[in-house]
């Protein structure tokens, strides 16, 4: 009776090509843990790493009768791996790229437009109570507000006083802020930027 195991890779190569299961076997288990480690070494990654082997050896299996081994079967194999794990990492990196590209839409763009939605609704609130103001007290808080001008700079363009002027803007936030209490919380979200 012929020592399987020690059948050298040609003759196993050539009992698996006219269908003797043993052979698929015996080679199996002689390079199956190497081509992993040789895998892993580059992937670093162990599931993924099995995934390629497994490939390599079903890919060995469906092809029996094809197979044109030039060279030594370790080298056949080896050079299978490689070919496997560099197509691995490139999925892996298109997977990312993807991953990546989804998320900065999920979180960048809806974020951004929810954002931007939730502003502008706050606003139009705030405009429509503005215009409900008493004609003095809204032309010197938007003065302010809006044009960004100073209690000085105000006082000197309806020519009235400092003291007026900050008097009409604290009556104004006074007015205003009892109508936003319900919208403080997301004001202040979208302010900081956690909307």
């Amino acid at each position: 009776m012929i020592d399987k195991l020690s059948l050298s890779d040609n003759e196993l190569l050539f009992a698996f090509k006219r269908g003797e299961e043993y052979a698929f076997k015996v080679l199996y288990d002689r390079y199956w843990q190497l081509l992993y480690v040789s895998a892993c070494k580059v992937i670093k990654d162990e599931d993924e790493a099995k995934d390629v082997v497994q490939e390599v050896f079903m890919s060995l299996l469906k092809k029996a009768a094809e197979i044109d081994v030039q060279g030594s079967l370790s080298n056949y194999l080896y050079t299978a791996v490689r070919y496997k794990v560099f197509d691995a990492i490139s999925r892996r990196k298109v997977r990312s790229e993807y991953a990546d590209s989804l998320t900065d839409f999920v979180t960048g763009q809806n974020y951004t437009t929810d954002r931007m939605v939730l502003l502008k609704e706050i606003n139009q609130e705030i405009e429509k109570e503005i215009q409900n103001l008493p004609e003095k007290m809204k032309e010197v808080f938007e003065l302010s507000r809006k044009s960004g001008l100073s209690h000085k700079e105000i006082a000197e363009l309806l020519k009235i006083s400092d003291k007026t002027v900050k008097k009409q803007i604290g009556n104004a936030i006074k007015l205003l802020k009892p109508k936003f209490e319900g919208y403080y919380f997301w004001i202040m979200m979208v302010l900081i930027g956690q909307f």
